[in-house]
């Protein structure tokens, strides 16, 4: 380790170009990086819906959909206006009852279903059908042409809409949240370090270590939108711990060594196992996430774990070097350290750790069982506020229509009788509004050479037949997932091949492949981590006693949105154990550490316990207050709920780890100090007794 902390330190504008080229390098690369808003993509590619999906694009060419409400106008005008829409770039088709109807004949003549599907009172409903998926840039813009051909007499909903909204709500507020947390995190940086210019340091070296991150995100295929819009945010705040300890150590082997350059050595050398074993545990936690069968915890997962390891190349190599430039303003501008110092709370905390630990374990199984309970959702449209250009429309057509759950279902083209038979039968399914396919619309004695061209292609490809049918219920939910069964079941009585797709049904399939992601995650964060821990500590039993208190601040974590009674995005309800073990097992293995050292210098274990809340407190708030207010002001500022639950999740299980280390962990190791001294080599033998 002296041989890279001497290469570091004695080359130092070699390594300060090599950044800046890396730097130049990732900011370029990071303009070339996708950003993916379709949740879908992540789903294994072999079930039903997705291949649904595929076949409707390959085979009919219907990527996007969304829908149009037009108010107050004539026939006419509706023509006009489907006519602009047609003309656009990225627009495949649009349908509305002039497509099936004449508008020359009275109302009273037209057929009352299919006026009924695009009429009601003064509404027209126009359905759009895009050349590109709903969360392509060709249709986010034709969206917006859209828009600007309705004004103010029309709106626009359904699922191309809703991604238009989170794309726009996403590029907005992720620049103001990361303004607001660079702020925040300072503040909290200023006021526990002891100069003002370590912050801008730690920043500095980690700031380049997210630009490398983002940078080189151009290796993935693209990047989902819940990654990009809180990566960066968790990176900086998982991995300011390991400037704080190359710091702290610098410090302290300054005033052994009259060299700066060589305390700089010793203290890389000294401080590189204690971060490597930090990093480790939460590099470790992240990559939990590639275990889950739905594809976005590879996504999640890699992206902050190579973040991780880009923070501690950079705190290894980046910093030490900014501290010795900087080495004299440091020293120029120091302060008061504002945090408390933890002599008084320390002795308030041992003088009572028996109640303490006996309400700990009162809450642990109430808090268990009701994470267990915590209820989720999937729909894309209720992660965007109700006030939303798309949401507003969404609720018209509801209102009005009742059809905007469409499914699309793909059956072999065979006999056509019995796709008659089958479009007659799904029509008696509970919760079906309408059932739409070629032999819906025409008689099946007609013969198909008789049949305009148009409507057949609508309907029908060289190997398929398309079903489109309208449910009068809720994208997801207990009723939905009932008609949906219902559907499936029906079909596989007719034919052997077919495919069920469209939101619920992939929603549908979502719940299926997320069922078991959450326990697989959890058990494999904990065995990684639990591993790393085993290793680090050479201990059978406090890898044991530290997982069991961090996964007792996420069981509570998880227990408040159930007594509050709110569902959670399920990608936050996924994700938060591995993220929170991951980042915040740190607490405790620092504590568990200095304990141990304590124990070779004090007679009394209450007063080792104390003594090391006393070293360890400042450093165990300060890292939780980071990662608590740099996710707060996601949380305050976002109004994407999926983002501002995830990031509620991860400052809120900071603060309750670091209550758990504080309050209970100290307890445990006073009253299984004797197990641990015979579980653990080099474990201090003098209290074993």
């Amino acid at each position: 380790m002296d041989i890279l902390a001497s290469f570091v330190v004695k080359h130092k504008k070699f390594i300060l170009i090599i950044y800046a080229i890396l730097v130049a390098l990732a900011f370029v690369g990071n303009s070339y990086v996708k950003t993916n808003y379709d949740l879908s993509s992540y789903l294994p590619p072999d079930i039903s819906s997705i291949k649904g999906k595929d076949i409707l694009e390959k085979e009919f060419g219907i990527n996007g959909t969304a829908y149009v409400i037009v108010d107050n106008k004539n026939f006419k005008e509706v023509e006009k206006t489907v006519q602009k829409i047609k003309s656009l770039d990225g627009v495949k088709n649009a349908i509305w009852l002039g497509t099936t109807e004449d508008i020359l004949k009275p109302e009273s003549f037209m057929d009352e279903n299919i006026k009924k599907e695009f009429l009601s009172d003064n509404s027209n409903l126009i359905q759009i059908r895009f050349i590109n998926s709903n969360d392509s840039l060709e249709t986010v813009e034709a969206i917006g042409r859209i828009k600007d051909i309705l004004g103010t007499t029309g709106y626009v909903g359904g699922p191309a809409a809703t991604s238009a909204d989170i794309q726009s709500i996403t590029a907005k507020e992720v620049i103001y949240y990361s303004i607001i947390a660079f702020i925040i995190i300072s503040i909290i940086l200023f006021i526990s370090m002891e100069s003002f210019i370590e912050p801008i340091l730690f920043f500095a070296a980690i700031g380049v270590a997210i630009m490398l991150n983002k940078g080189t995100n151009i290796i993935f295929d693209n990047v989902s939108f819940t990654t990009s819009s809180v990566a960066s945010i968790i990176q900086l705040a998982v991995s300011m711990d390991y400037s704080i300890f190359l710091l702290h150590r610098y410090i302290e082997e300054k005033k052994k060594y009259a060299n700066k350059d060589e305390a700089m050595i010793k203290a890389i050398g000294k401080t590189f196992n204690s971060v490597v074993s930090s990093s480790l545990t939460t590099i470790g936690g992240f990559l939990a996430l590639v275990s889950m069968k739905y594809g976005i915890g590879k996504d999640i997962g890699l992206v902050l774990a190579k973040g991780v390891l880009f923070s501690l190349i950079s705190v290894i190599t980046l910093l030490p070097i900014l501290i010795l430039i900087f080495d004299k303003k440091i020293e120029k501008y120091r302060h008061r350290i504002f945090l408390p110092n933890f002599k008084k709370a320390s002795r308030f905390i041992i003088k009572y750790r028996y109640l303490f630990l006996i309400i700990v374990f009162l809450i642990t199984i109430p808090s268990f069982l009701a994470q267990s309970n915590v209820e989720y959702y999937y729909a894309n449209e209720k992660t965007i506020p109700e006030s939303t250009d798309s949401n507003t429309a969404n609720r018209k057509i509801d209102k009005l229509f009742s059809n905007k759950n469409q499914l699309a279902l793909i059956v072999s083209k065979e006999d056509k009788l019995k796709e008659s038979n089958l479009i007659e039968r799904l029509g008696n399914i509970e919760g079906v509004e309408n059932v739409k396919g070629l032999y819906s619309l025409v008689d099946i004695a007609i013969p198909e050479n008789l049949i305009p061209e148009d409507i057949i292609n609508n309907f029908q490809s060289e190997k398929y037949s398309l079903i489109n049918i309208n449910l009068n219920l809720p994208m997801e939910g207990e009723i939905t997932d009932k008609a949906l069964n219902s559907i499936d079941k029906t079909t596989s009585n007719l034919y052997d091949e077919w495919y069920l797709t469209g939101e619920a049904a992939i929603y549908s399939d979502l719940e299926q492949v997320t069922s078991k992601d959450f326990n697989n995650v959890t058990i494999i964060s904990i065995i990684i981590i639990t591993g790393i821990i085993l290793i680090a500590s050479k201990s059978l039993s406090i890898p044991i006693i530290l997982v069991f208190v961090i996964q007792l601040g996420i069981w509570i974590n998880l227990a408040i949105p159930y007594f509050q009674g709110q569902p959670l995005n399920f990608i936050a309800f996924i994700i938060i154990g591995a993220i929170q073990l991951g980042a915040t097992v740190d607490y405790a293995i620092l504590y568990t550490f200095r304990f141990k050292e304590n124990l070779e210098k004090l007679p009394n274990k209450k007063e080792v316990a104390i003594k090391t809340i006393e070293d360890t407190g400042r450093s165990i708030l300060t890292s939780a207050l980071i990662l608590f207010t740099g996710t707060l002001s996601v949380y305050l500022i976002t109004s994407m709920r999926n983002t501002a639950e995830l990031t509620l999740l991860i400052g809120r299980g900071a603060i309750i780890s670091l209550a758990l280390v504080l309050v209970a962990l100290p307890s445990l190791l006073i009253i299984f100090n004797n197990i641990i001294g015979k579980t653990t080599i080099d474990w201090p033998k003098v209290l074993n007794k």
